[in-house]
């Protein structure tokens, strides 16, 4: 008799593996378009970043700068948006 653990990884890998997702291209979203994505204003997205609230990347803090990377498949995951930069020709879709 299986366990429900084991149905339920089971379940997972069938799920896992009929998924279609998005081609990432490697990089970050720059802020001012995941900030446009969700409506809100740059500072907004760099709080949430910073505070943990808002799981789309990381936060580093070099001397008196902070630097941020937002990872395309995390907001993707969030909202949908699927970033593409192509070439250096940054655009929405």
């Amino acid at each position: 008799m299986y366990d429900a653990e084991h149905i339920a990884e089971h379940v997972a890998r069938i799920l896992l593996s009929t998924a279609k997702y998005p081609e990432f291209q490697a990089g970050g979203v720059p802020v001012e378009v995941a900030a446009a994505v969700y409506g809100k204003d740059a500072t907004w997205v760099r709080q949430g970043i910073e505070d943990g609230w808002l799981p789309i990347g990381h936060m580093t803090r070099s001397e008196n700068k902070r630097n941020f990377y937002i990872s395309p498949k995390k907001l993707w995951e969030d909202t949908g948006f699927v970033w593409k930069d192509s070439n250096n020709a940054r655009r929405y879709d």
